[in-house]
């Protein structure tokens, strides 16, 4: 699979809704903790926008690596893309830059004051891993990190 491939395939398969849905995993120091989070994804680069204070970002800045795993049906299989690395804040115009041109969630709709709100935090992952599970094919298939820098 090329770059332009899995970029063509992430466009049909993620789901068209405004949110789709990734199952992001955090660590608390104890256990690792799973929920369902709105998406943004700007080409091959995956942004999450939380509160500050959420338990999630409370982890994160404890623990900043991460995994997240986006489902992509097609009929009636389904497939993946996991993500396995680091979550990182990014802020001012780039935060805004990334989230303008990203497809997925609107966090305006989430708080007043959308990103300028300073309770609203962005991150960034930045993938140590990335691993493609193409719906109606069996196993996965390593992807290479350099296409999600």
């Amino acid at each position: 699979m090329t770059k332009q491939e899995l970029l063509t395939l992430l466009d049909v398969l993620l789901p068209q809704e405004p949110n789709p849905t990734m199952y992001l995993a955090t660590y608390d120091g104890l256990f690792p903790r799973v929920r369902p989070m709105s998406l943004v994804r700007d080409g091959l680069r995956f942004y999450m926008g939380t509160g500050r204070e959420d338990a999630k970002s409370v982890h994160i800045r404890a623990h900043p690596q991460v995994e997240f795993t986006i489902p992509l049906p097609r009929g009636v299989d389904t497939g993946y893309l996991r993500v396995a690395g680091t979550a990182v804040e990014i802020t001012g115009r780039v935060k805004h830059e990334a989230w303008t041109r990203g497809k997925g969630y609107d966090v305006t709709a989430y708080a007043a004051g959308g990103l300028g709100n300073p309770q609203i935090v962005v991150f960034r992952i930045e993938p140590a891993s990335v691993r493609l599970n193409v719906p109606g094919t069996m196993g996965e298939e390593e992807l290479p990190r350099a296409w999600f820098v």
